[in-house]
Formats: structure tokens, C-alpha cells, sequence
């Protein structure tokens, strides 16, 4: 298996995962990220579940998250992560090793995913975006993609049931998601934000920022 074949297979399985766990997902804006794969991209979603890695990696083959390393170790959701090409990155490592990371995924074409709230939040607002990580992207001159997710129950009203609050028990978010009868994650792929010759991360940061949470915060 080639390294494309292997890149969709990982995409592949993981928007299958989402559909075993009862998840439907609908993609606004995909056209946006057309033509794009030939060079990498900085993916900076909202971040509210463990669902978030299946939903976004199910999306384009060569899809990378940035996340810390305990990760690894959970059930269902570890293993999730390594299929996905997760880089983990120990806590106390700081920022250069995670940037590191990131600008390595990037020269090599990769979609990298950096969740920049730095923690997860019921999906009802956005906490505010870090700068530090946009740093590669910007001095690559690469494109910064902001997302939004949002998550509904099955009779179309935003939900924090799939909601996994950092330092929380796993399994209440697990249940939740699997008692439920239905739930449709929406994704929202929007304009990417180009880095120009003097723009600063905090500029930068806080566009993606504003254009996440305008999202998020509507119905």
C-alpha cells in the first residue's frame, strides 16, 4: 500500500467510525479545500468531543491532529487518534515541540489540525484561539482553515450531549453518543484566512477566531 492508499484508508475509517457510533455528518464548504491537497494547510477547528478526530479526519486522506499524549491511552478513542496520524506531544514539552510538529506536517503536504482553544468547551461558544501555533503556517505562507462544528440531536436542536469537557470522565460522553437516536455533526469549512507580509499570529488568530465563533453561535 502506497502512501495515498494508506491516507484514504485512514480516511476512509475513520468516517466509518463516525457512522458505527451513529453519526451523521454534513459538510458546508468543502469546495473550499478543492485543489488544495498539493500543498499543507493549517486546520484550526473548535474543539468540543473526541468525535471532532472522526468527523475531520473523515474528511480528506492525509489529515493530522496535533493532541496531547495521554490521549494515546484511552480506549475506542487512542486508537481513533493513532489511526488518524495523531502527533502527540508530551505534556511540559511546550510550545516549540508542538510548532515542531506542525511545521513538519505541513512541509510534507499534511492537512494539520490544531484544536488552538488548547482544550475543549461544550460547543455552544468558542474559548479563545492561541496564536503560538498558527506560527508555522504563517511563516510558510501557508493557508489557515478555520471550522466549525456544531453537533444536533435527532430532532435538530443543538446538543451537548457528545460534549467531552477536559480532566471529565470518558464514558458519560461515549454513552451519550451512543444511547442517542441519532446525531448529525455539522461541519463548516470556511474562507481560509491567507497570512500577507507584516500580518501578526494575535491578528490572525483572533480572524479565525471571529469566524468560528460567528458560526458556532448562530441556531
Amino acid at each position: 500500500m502506497d502512501e495515498f492508499d494508506r491516507r484514504e484508508f485512514v480516511r476512509e475509517w475513520l468516517a466509518g467510525a463516525a457512522s458505527v457510533v451513529g453519526v451523521r455528518v454534513t459538510v458546508h464548504g468543502l469546495d473550499r479545500l478543492e485543489g488544495r491537497m498539493s500543498q499543507g494547510m493549517l486546520w484550526v477547528p473548535n474543539h468540543v468531543s473526541w468525535l471532532d478526530i472522526p468527523v475531520l479526519g473523515g474528511l480528506m486522506p492525509g489529515t493530522v491532529f496535533l493532541s496531547k499524549s495521554e490521549i494515546a491511552s484511552w480506549p475506542v478513542i487512542g486508537r481513533l487518534a493513532r489511526l488518524g496520524g495523531t502527533e502527540f506531544i508530551d505534556r511540559g514539552q511546550g510550545s516549540a515541540a508542538a510548532a515542531a510538529a506542525v511545521a513538519d506536517g505541513l512541509a510534507k503536504n499534511r492537512q494539520m489540525v490544531v484544536f488552538a482553544e488548547g482544550t475543549t468547551s461544550d460547543g455552544t461558544r468558542v474559548r479563545r484561539f492561541h496564536a503560538r501555533l498558527l506560527g508555522p503556517a504563517i511563516d510558510a505562507g501557508l493557508p489557515i482553515v478555520p471550522i466549525a462544528l456544531r453537533y444536533y440531536d435527532a430532532d435538530g436542536r443543538r446538543t451537548t450531549g457528545p460534549a467531552f469537557i477536559d480532566r471529565e470522565p470518558i464514558w458519560p460522553s461515549l454513552w451519550s453518543v451512543l444511547s442517542s437516536r441519532r446525531i448529525e455533526a455539522v461541519v463548516d469549512i470556511l474562507p481560509p484566512v491567507h497570512p500577507g507580509p507584516g500580518d501578526q499570529r494575535s491578528d490572525l488568530a483572533r480572524r479565525a477566531h471571529h469566524a468560528v465563533s460567528s458560526v458556532v453561535g448562530s441556531a
